[in-house]
C-alpha cells in the first residue's frame, strides 16, 4: 500500500461510509481539515477559473464541444451573444452586457485573447459591474473535464452495464432474462465473463439503482439473444479487443485519405465477441477491414451494436451490411432568405441547412427529415464527399475570417456570384451595401453555404443525389465506407 493509501485507511472509520465521498461537502471539509493536520493544506473543491490561455484552448475529442467550437474563446463569445449566464468563481450568476463589453466582445471576434491577459476587468455585466476573465469559473462548457465529463463516464457505466445485462442472458440465465435476474450475484458472475471499461460497483450501482434503465437493459438483452443465439459470445465495451478494430480503422482512415470520424464508420457502443476472434489481426485497407467485418457479423462471429434507450419493447435493425442497406435520397432544391446567413438544401425526405453553428466557424449541415432529425454532418466530411465526386473544396474558415478582413475584392465577386445563384434579383451595387452591413460570422456562414449550395446546384441530376445521399448517410453512419453493425432501439 502507497503513502496515500495508508493515510486514508488510517482516517476511513472517521466518516460515515467508511471512506471520504468526495460527493460530500462535510467529507470534503474534514478531509481537508485532516490533511492540513499533516501539514498539507490544500482545497480540494476550489474552483478554477479562466484565463486568456484558456480561451485560446480548443476542446478535447472526447467533449462534447469537440466539432462545434474551433476554441473555448468562440464559446464564451457566443454565450455573450445569446444573453447567457456566466458562472463566477464565488459561484454567483451573471450576465453579460454586450453593449457595456463591446470592446471586449470585438476582441472575442476577432481572437485576440490577449485583451483579457492579467486582471483587468474589460466585462460589464448587466448591473453594471466590471469583472476580469479570472473571476470566471472554469465549468465543464470551458472544458473543466466536471460534469460533462461526468456525461461521458456516465455513458461509459450504462453501455457496460448493458454488456453486463447481456452476459447475464447469453452466459448465465442462458435464455431470455426478466427483472428478477438483475440480482448482485448474477450481476458479479456476468462481470467475470465480460470485458468492460467500467467497475464492478459502478456497474452494480447502475443496474440495481437505475429503475427507469431496467426495461432497456433487459429488452436490448433479450432482442439481441434472439436475433444472434452465440452461447461462446463474450461481451466487451472498451476492451482492447475493440480498440484494435478502431486502430485498424484509423490506419486504414489514414492510408484512405478520408477524415470521417470513428463513429460514423461504426457507431457501435458494445460488441459480442466469439473467442475464436479474439487473437486476429484485423486488415488495414478500408475496403478489406469492411469485408472481414461483415463476414463475421454474417457467421455470427462478431456483432457491433448500438445503443438506444428502449423502453419495454425493442426493435432491431442490421446497417451496412451490403450496398443494398445504404438508403438513397433524391435532391429538389436550394432556398435561402437574403438577409439569413444559412442556405437550406431541400431533398426528398427533408431539409439540410447550412450554416456556422458558432462565431464564424464550425460550419456544418443540420439534416432533419420529415419525421425525425438526423444529426450534422461538418466542413470535414463535406469536404471529403466533394473531393469524391471532383468538385473544388470549401475553404477554411479562418483563412476566410482573413480574407473578408481585408476585403479580398475576388472573394467578394465570387461571392457575388454564388449569392445571385441562389437568392436571385439582386444588383452587385445592393450586395456590397448587404455585405459592409454584416459582421464576420454572416459573411463567412453565407459564403460557405452559397457556394457549396452553387456547386451542387451546377451539376448532373446523379450527382446532385449521390451528395445529398452521402451526406445524409454520414450523418447517420452508413456511408459507402461504412461498416456493419446493429442498432437496437
Amino acid at each position: 500500500m502507497d503513502v496515500l493509501g495508508k493515510f486514508l485507511h488510517s482516517i476511513a472509520y472517521k466518516f460515515p461510509k467508511g471512506y471520504p465521498d468526495m460527493k460530500d461537502n462535510q467529507d470534503i471539509l474534514m478531509l481537508e481539515n485532516l490533511l492540513k493536520e499533516t501539514g498539507i493544506e490544500i482545497k480540494i473543491n476550489e474552483a478554477s477559473s479562466l484565463s486568456s490561455a484558456e480561451l485560446e484552448k480548443p476542446y478535447t475529442s472526447r467533449h462534447e464541444f469537440s466539432d462545434k467550437y474551433g476554441d473555448r474563446g468562440e464559446r464564451f463569445l457566443e454565450k455573450i451573444i445569446n444573453k447567457q449566464e456566466f458562472e463566477l468563481k464565488d459561484g454567483s450568476k451573471i450576465i453579460i452586457d454586450i453593449d457595456q463589453s463591446s470592446e471586449a466582445v470585438e476582441n472575442l471576434k476577432n481572437k485576440n485573447y490577449n485583451f483579457f491577459r492579467g486582471r483587468s476587468k474589460n466585462l460589464i455585466d448587466t448591473e453594471g459591474n466590471t469583472y476580469s476573465i479570472t473571476n470566471f469559473k472554469k465549468t465543464p462548457e470551458f472544458g473543466s473535464g466536471k460534469g460533462m465529463g461526468g456525461g461521458t463516464a456516465n455513458t461509459a457505466i450504462q453501455e457496460s452495464s448493458q454488456s453486463i445485462v447481456n452476459a447475464i442472458a447469453y452466459n448465465i440465465k442462458k435464455g431470455q432474462i426478466t427483472p428478477e435476474d438483475l440480482t448482485e450475484k448474477n450481476v458479479e458472475e456476468a462481470y467475470k465473463l465480460a470485458d468492460v471499461s467500467s467497475s464492478l460497483e459502478e456497474i452494480k450501482d447502475y443496474i440495481l439503482n437505475q429503475p427507469s434503465w431496467v426495461n432497456t437493459f433487459i429488452s436490448t438483452a433479450n432482442i439481441l439473444l434472439s436475433n444472434f443465439p452465440n452461447s461462446s459470445f463474450q461481451q466487451h465495451r472498451g476492451s482492447s479487443f475493440v480498440n484494435k478494430i478502431y486502430d485498424a480503422y484509423k490506419s486504414s482512415k489514414k492510408k484512405a485519405g478520408i477524415s470521417m470520424q470513428s463513429d460514423k464508420w461504426n457507431p457501435s457502443d458494445i460488441w459480442m465477441v466469439d473467442p475464436s476472434v479474439l487473437s486476429m489481426d484485423f486488415p488495414t485497407e478500408i475496403d478489406d477491414l469492411n469485408s472481414t467485418l461483415a463476414n463475421l457479423y454474417s457467421d455470427n462471429k462478431l456483432v457491433g451494436v448500438s445503443l438506444k434507450k428502449t423502453g419495454k419493447e425493442a426493435k432491431i435493425g442490421t446497417y451496412n451490411l451490403s450496398q443494398d442497406d445504404r438508403e438513397g435520397y433524391t435532391y429538389t432544391n436550394s432556398d435561402s432568405r437574403p438577409t439569413n446567413n444559412s442556405v437550406s438544401i431541400i431533398y426528398s425526405d427533408g431539409v439540410i441547412t447550412f450554416r456556422t453553428f458558432n462565431f464564424a466557424s464550425g460550419f456544418a449541415g443540420e439534416i432533419k427529415g420529415k419525421t425525425a432529425s438526423h444529426g450534422k454532418i461538418g466542413q470535414g466530411a463535406i469536404n471529403d464527399i466533394l473531393k469524391d465526386n471532383n468538385l473544388p473544396l470549401l475553404q477554411s474558415p479562418k483563412i476566410l475570417q482573413s480574407e473578408f478582413k481585408s476585403k479580398d475584392e475576388d472573394l467578394l465577386k465570387e461571392f457575388y456570384s454564388n449569392y445571385n445563384k441562389v437568392v436571385e434579383g439582386i444588383s452587385e451595387e445592393d450586395f456590397k451595401e448587404l455585405v459592409d452591413d454584416k459582421d464576420l460570422n454572416w459573411l463567412v456562414s453565407k459564403y460557405l453555404s452559397t457556394k457549396l449550395s452553387s456547386l451542387i446546384e451546377t451539376q448532373s441530376k446523379p450527382i446532385q443525389d449521390e451528395i445529398i445521399s452521402e451526406m445524409i448517410r454520414y450523418a447517420s453512419s452508413s456511408t459507402k465506407i461504412s461498416s456493419v453493425y446493429a442498432k437496437v432501439s
